[in-house]
């Protein structure tokens, strides 16, 4: 809607209009919350996954770090 459609409207139907439109505002804003802790969930769930992807990176570090020592060694 436009200024002018706004003005053209009774208070009462824009007082009901607010209401309407703070009424989605906090079903959105829930929904938002709801999406937020579900993602939070999720990743605890998969946590572990997570954690093995670590561990993975780490010993292939180390690989790379003792293939590198042994390298200078010589």
């Amino acid at each position: 809607m436009t200024n002018d459609e706004y003005e053209s409207l009774s208070t009462k139907k824009l007082k009901k209009l607010i209401k309407q439109t703070k009424a989605t505002l906090n079903e959105l804003k829930e929904e938002m919350s709801k999406r937020k802790l579900d993602n939070q969930h999720s990743e605890i769930d998969h946590l572990e996954d997570h954690m093995e992807e670590v561990e993975h990176g780490f010993s292939n570090f180390m690989t790379f770090l003792k293939d590198v020592m042994d390298k200078k060694k010589k």
